[in-house]
């Protein structure tokens, strides 16, 4: 009992295989579906069983734990699922995935595939052109028998079918019988019956008969009702021969088909025949089925039902025709010898709508070379493609035969039929007729010679063709008829306008335009307009010789302010360039800005182009009690004229000051600047050299005191150090620790509070030190990084190394 349903399970499983075999995700109830798990041992089960199982389990995508509750649901004892699961997770080495699986049972020399090989959502399916390949290759389509539907009546019961025999009315029983290997069942009380072989139907009667026999006199009244199904159904062997991309014997459902099989074995290769495939049952061939009725027509009639033992043999295609090119579907076909190419062509879907079919071009290949050979439409139906013919349908000319063009000017231009008597008038009324600003003087025709396909041009008025004034021109096939417009062939004249206008620019030149109306279009004056003062710089014409030098003539002209259409005005040509002056003492508000230490900050509007610091301090009613004078500068607005140094002249100053790290050129390029002022000399001797004119933006920054100097850079510890008043530098560089080992001495140099600086100065052996004062800073650089002179030490070992072998040959030279 053990081993049956140690057979038992393995049936299952590869049930399971063969009914999710091509899908890509499986679910979670496909696993042992409608299988009955109440009496399995687990213990009875081998490790290949196990094996198997595991496998299976992992294709499908479900953990150990999901097995156990599936297992559960139908049936399977909790201590019994514990022990699977156990057994499932010591499992290391899986079966590899295609390989063959030899079952325990030594009656059954079939393999079990691992259909995983076939389900193509994994790995990359076969690929191939061959026509009918894309039938077993499909992971979306799907060849598994129905094992929901009533047993057909023309089953042949065979051993391991299960058998239900439901009796009912006057007397009730039920039995689940399964068939021995001898094709028996054995009924309780009743006795052993013989079933191998029958159908359902006949199977019926003589159970009926054998029950009527024995206990069961009723069901000849009618009082007992007998009903028999399969329960079961059991599994056979058929083995696929041949061309096969996976030949080999399948165990399958009895109720699959040749396709079922088919699919499993990955169909034919690309030199197996779709077209004549053998269903050969006790060594007669059965049937022969054509893969081509099922693809073209949905026909299974061939289709039939397998049997146990039964061998699919899959011959190499004696005829393969590669057919590629306008048709709508390419690929390489298989043909019978009853088959024309206008068959084939219908194989492959006929030709699509630009396929060129006067004639058709077939390279054949002979004995000893290849040919070519021009088919014409008329010979489709009576020619049978041969072994290697490569058949290529080409497009249609890319031309029209009966076709003009017109374009340009008009309102439809396009391609147009070439009808009889079709002329450039009718072209054009055909197109809705000329555009308004259509060039009427003049159009061509470009017409193409039929015979060399050369061009050539036909000019015509097109006013005249209209007025009928010339005569119209018939038009010839492939025609194009072009209507210029007006504007492209008129020069487009501009004004320029500059200055004190309120919008500058270029405007389009008109005809009698004048420079009030110029004006107008630029929306007049601004406030510093000088209207006397226009000067007009007019293109010189330079028609002759003379003068040859004149580039311009300059015209000064004068208006009013408010564009009156009355007084004088000055007609403009074509291509003037205006400009309106600025009036000479005209003058926007200067703003400056004080902040800090003054008893009313703010901005301040210069009263004079000269006004200066002092004059601003005494409108702001001077300094406040606070005020740090030492510390006060100015913050200017760089202009971009100073910014723009010239590269060179940036990358010699850099090189003159040692600086490599770009400052140079980050301070250069600031918006701003600072200027350092000193401000008791400024206050002592307003209107002297140190009192600085303003400029626009500039802001005067008067700080509160401080009493502090910073000392950073390379000192021991960067920091602040308390002013003391009559100190040297020396004295706030031990206060920050003193020098680092990288410090540059010599270069120390002082930052004052107003942004001017001042560095150690030495003449011959005397050296002077810069003066400290509260609110400054003292910067200690650093010793720069310099390449060292000489050798690397990688170099010197290498070096030295053949120093010494070149020694050694020396010496062993010399000993010689």
């Amino acid at each position: 009992m053990v081993n049956i349903f140690r057979l038992d399970i393995v049936k299952i499983v590869f049930l399971v295989c063969v009914l999710i075999g091509g899908v890509h995700t499986v679910k979670a109830q496909d696993i042992l579906k409608s299988k009955d798990l109440t009496t399995l041992k687990v213990d009875a089960l081998s490790d290949d069983d196990i094996a198997k199982i595991k496998q299976q389990l992992a294709q499908s995508g479900l953990t150990e734990t999901q097995a156990e509750e599936l297992a559960i649901q139908k049936g399977l004892p909790p201590i019994e699922a514990q022990k699977l699961k156990a057994r499932l997770s010591a499992v290391t080495n899986s079966v590899s995935s295609g390989k063959t699986i030899a079952p325990n049972s030594a009656k059954n020399i079939s393999r079990t595939v691992d259909t995983s090989a076939l389900r193509y959502g994994g790995g990359e399916p076969f690929k191939s052109n061959v026509f009918g390949s894309e039938l077993f290759t499909n992971n979306r389509l799907i060849f598994e028998p129905d094992l929901r539907i009533a047993t057909p009546k023309n089953y042949a019961i065979g051993p391991d079918d299960e058998l239900v025999i439901d009796v009912f009315g006057y007397q009730e029983a039920n039995y689940r019988l399964q068939v021995s290997a001898e094709g028996t069942i054995n009924i309780p009380l009743i006795g052993v019956i013989s079933v191998n072989g029958l159908t359902v139907e006949q199977a019926s009667k003589r159970i009926k008969d054998k029950m009527q026999q024995n206990g069961y006199a009723n069901i000849a009244t009618g009082k007992t009702q007998v009903q028999i199904s399969i329960g079961k159904i059991r599994t056979i062997n058929v083995t696929v021969i041949g061309e096969a991309r996976k030949p080999g014997t399948y165990s399958i459902s009895s109720l699959s088909t040749v396709f079922n099989a088919l699919y499993l074995a990955a169909g034919p290769t690309d030199k197996g025949s779709f077209r004549e495939i053998e269903v050969v049952r006790n060594s007669k061939v059965l049937v022969k089925l054509d893969a081509y009725d099922f693809l073209l027509k949905g026909d299974q009639s061939k289709n039939v039902r397998l049997m146990d033992q039964d061998v699919i043999r899959i011959p190499v295609a004696k005829v393969q025709v590669s057919l590629s090119g306008e048709v709508k579907r390419e690929g390489v076909f298989e043909v019978l010898p009853s088959n024309n190419l206008q068959q084939l062509i219908d194989f492959a879907g006929g030709f699509t709508s630009e396929a060129y079919t006067a004639s058709i071009q077939i390279k054949q290949v002979t004995d000893k070379e290849r040919r070519v050979k021009d088919l014409p439409k008329a010979e489709f139906a009576s020619y049978i493609p041969e072994k290697g013919d490569s058949i290529f349908i080409g497009k249609i000319l890319d031309r029209y035969t009966n076709s003009v063009n017109i374009k340009g000017a008009i309102y439809r231009p396009g391609t147009y039929e070439l009808s009889s008597g079709l002329t450039v008038t009718k072209l054009i009324a055909k197109a809705d007729g000329l555009k308004d600003e259509a060039f009427r003087n003049r159009g061509l025709i470009i017409r193409t010679s039929e015979l060399d396909l050369t061009k050539k041009v036909i000019p015509f008025s097109v006013q005249n063709i209209i007025n009928k004034a010339d005569v119209d021109i018939a038009l010839q096939k492939d025609d194009e008829v072009i209507i210029g417009a007006a504007d492209a062939y008129k020069q487009n004249y501009t004004l320029t306008l500059q200055g004190e206008v309120k919008k500058p620019g270029t405007f389009n030149y008109v005809e009698g335009i004048t420079l009030k109306d110029l004006l107008f279009l630029a929306e007049g004056f601004t406030d510093a307009s000088a209207v006397d003062k226009i000067e007009i710089a007019r293109r010189y014409a330079g028609d002759s010789a003379t003068n040859a030098n004149n580039i311009a003539i300059i015209v000064d002209a004068a208006t009013e302010k408010d564009l009156a259409t009355i007084g004088a005005d000055v007609p403009l040509n074509p291509w003037d360039i205006v400009v309106v002056r600025k009036k000479p003492n005209y003058q926007e508000q200067i703003t400056v800005k004080i902040v800090g230490e003054v008893k009313y900050p703010g901005s301040y509007t210069l009263t004079t182009k000269s006004e200066r610091v002092s004059s601003v301090i005494a409108r702001s009613g001077g300094l406040t009690s606070f005020a740090f004078t030492e510390a006060a500068s100015l913050t200017r607005i760089n202009k971009v004229e100073n910014r723009s140094l010239n590269e060179e002249k940036l990358k010699k100053l850099q090189r003159a000051v040692d600086d490599s790290s770009g400052t140079l050129a980050t301070e250069i390029s600031k918006p701003t600047i600072k200027v350092g002022l000193d401000l008791k000399e400024i206050l002592n001797h307003p209107g002297g050299i140190d009192d600085v004119v303003l400029q626009d933006g500039d802001i005067l920054n008067i700080p509160i005191q401080q009493r502090e100097v910073k000392v950073n850079g390379e000192v021991m510890v960067p920091s602040d150090v308390v002013f003391k008043q009559g100190e040297g530098l020396n004295y706030y560089i031990d206060k920050a620790g003193g020098f680092t080992d990288n410090a540059r001495e010599r270069k120390v140099y002082v930052v004052y509070p107003n942004g001017s600086a001042a560095r150690i100065k030495k003449f011959l052996f005397f050296k002077s030190n810069p003066k400290v004062t509260a609110g400054s800073e003292i910067l200690v650089p650093q010793i720069p990084e310099r390449k060292k002179a000489g050798l690397t030490t990688t170099e010197i070992i290498a070096l030295t190394s053949g120093i010494a072998s070149l020694a050694g040959v020396v010496i062993a030279i010399l000993k010689l």
